[in-house]
């Protein structure tokens, strides 16, 4: 994962754990017309939260940050896929930080 997007080294736990989190949603050949996921929490998973490891996205700056002359959002780097899209791990392109 890490080459395909061209993505350092450092971040390796975060791909691995992308990965993790995308087989438990996807169905095993063990168990038969099951996932992981629905064996431990017996639902169904979503997919529909689910973000591409690497991908680029804008991340919108609060409205009690944000002022007239500067840009409402950012750009950076998804790193990790959350239940809650709120807390989706990314890093901005401009500081390398993570968010």
């Amino acid at each position: 994962m890490l080459h395909h997007v061209k993505m350092d080294k450092r971040f390796w736990a975060e791909a691995a754990m992308t990965a993790v989190y995308v087989k438990n949603h996807l169905p095993s050949p063990k168990i038969p017309h099951k996932t992981p996921f629905e064996i431990v929490y017996n639902s169904k998973p979503s997919v529909k939260h689910m973000r591409g490891f690497g991908c680029h996205t804008y991340i919108l700056t609060p409205k009690e940050k944000q002022l007239k002359r500067n840009p409402k959002a950012r750009t950076g780097l998804i790193l990790a896929t959350k239940k809650c899209p709120r807390l989706t791990e990314f890093m901005t392109l401009k500081w390398g930080r993570r968010r």
